[in-house]
């Protein structure tokens, strides 16, 4: 966006987390800020000025003060609000795949809420959907990669078998940048890949690329549950019951029929495979 001479705003609770942010354009094109999104003042002072808003605010955990029904759920309707009032051109609010009223996962039912907020405000807005985000700094590869390099096996929750369709991060930014004067838009994108993979492929991926072997040991959702109790009292917990839920449900594309739902090949852009940039950023990890 710096390259094509936007103005860019960012808001973040910790400013200098974003500082490395300041050298992707020229002197001034690039604003780190500081928003409480617990207020409303601060979400509105931020959005004043704006011509095009986008969220990508999220969890993947619920913490003491960061709950999936406030972040997910009702904040994405504050900004729309503060959009309306502002007049901002476009609203653009970052979503997930799998998000559904009816999920057994309180991450992707907050989701389905966050996009119904959205559309209750009076705001031309779009909505993506994508499936797992991968790219330098991802929180999946990097993860999983982290997890085998120092366990000898992996537990392969559900058996494996969950699927995904992972979209890099870059092929998302450039579909962003191009909707965001697009007059003929579509208010919906379900975006993912150009390959399907199963959890199991993915580990597989992974150990290929970092040069390992390791023994995966399959586990049904029956007795994921008590597996992963355990785990509940680390810091950093490799997988919470509520990312179990979601792992019941496939990440894939839904809808690629559907006229009414946009996709990457809207605006021509080709899907880059996992394959072609994964070695790029595992290599750290290998032996």
């Amino acid at each position: 966006m710096a390259k094509d001479g936007y103005r860019i705003k960012i808001g973040t609770r910790n400013p200098t987390t974003a500082n490395h942010l300041y050298v992707s354009g020229v002197p001034g094109q690039i604003e780190v800020t500081n928003v409480n999104v617990n207020s409303e003042v601060s979400i509105n002072k931020f959005i004043q000025g704006s011509d095009y808003v986008i969220n990508l605010i999220g969890v993947l955990e619920e913490r003491k003060r960061q709950k999936f029904q406030y972040i997910h759920g009702e904040l994405p309707g504050l900004i729309a609000k503060g959009c309306t009032q502002y007049g901002v051109n476009r609203y653009i609010h970052m979503s997930s795949l799998g998000a559904d009223v009816n999920s057994t996962s309180k991450y992707q039912r907050s989701k389905a809420l966050g996009e119904e907020s959205v559309k209750s405000e009076n705001i031309n807005h779009t909505i993506i959907r994508p499936s797992i985000v991968f790219g330098i700094d991802d929180n999946f590869f990097n993860q999983f990669a982290r997890i085998l390099t120092l366990a000898p096996f992996f537990p392969l929750i559900g058996n494996g078998d969950t699927k995904f369709q992972p979209v890099y991060v870059l092929d998302l930014v450039k579909l962003i940048i191009l909707h965001l004067e697009d007059i003929d838009k579509k208010s919906i994108y379900e975006i993912g890949g150009k390959e399907i993979y199963s959890l199991r492929e993915v580990i597989e991926l992974i150990l290929t690329t970092i040069g390992k072997k390791r023994l995966l040991i399959p586990i049904p959702f029956s007795l994921s549950k008590i597996f992963i109790t355990p785990m509940q009292v680390l810091p950093k917990r490799p997988i919470t019951f509520d990312q179990l839920e979601s792992l019941k449900t496939d990440n894939i594309l839904r809808n690629s029929k559907n006229k009414e739902i946009g996709k990457l090949e809207d605006y021509g852009i080709q899907a880059c495979s996992p394959k072609n940039i994964i070695p790029e950023y595992l290599g750290r990890f290998s032996s």
